[in-house]
């Protein structure tokens, strides 16, 4: 028997998304990441030493390198908006695509890289934490 009340009838919820305090936790804090990238990105220009992803100013990178680091919470963001289910893989790759960002970065700019592969801690933090913050598929027994 179980003690908790049955699911309401208007639930629409699916097991495996989250729910809604989390997914505005999830949202929020990867477009805080975006914004720390673009301030790493700003910062690692103003000192004079780019990453490779934006290249010198006398020879910049393409401009689809410029996005690389974003995919990771773009994806997240996406996935958390359209309350997917498999919003903990997306957040692992996103982990991945800025550890590696950061880790191609960590000889010519170790400063920029070290608060990438950081930023990259971070959304692995949030992604484990959000696992918390799924819906659960609740049976009843009477």
């Amino acid at each position: 028997m179980s003690l908790l009340p049955p699911p309401s009838q208007g639930q629409t919820a699916r097991a495996g998304s989250l729910t809604r305090g989390w997914k505005v936790a999830v949202i929020i804090t990867h477009l805080l990441i975006a914004g720390s990238l673009i301030a790493l990105a700003i910062s690692s220009r103003t000192v004079g030493k780019p990453t490779w992803w934006l290249g010198s100013q006398e020879n910049p990178a393409s401009i689809l390198f410029w996005f690389c680091p974003f995919l990771g919470p773009i994806g997240v963001i996406v996935a958390a908006a359209r309350n997917s289910t498999r919003i903990h893989f997306v957040g692992a790759t996103a982990t991945l695509i800025l550890v590696a960002t950061g880790v191609v970065d960590i000889t010519k700019t170790p400063g920029i890289a070290i608060g990438i592969i950081l930023l990259g801690i971070c959304t692995a933090v949030t992604t484990i934490a959000a696992i918390a913050g799924r819906h659960r598929s609740v049976t009843t027994s009477l």
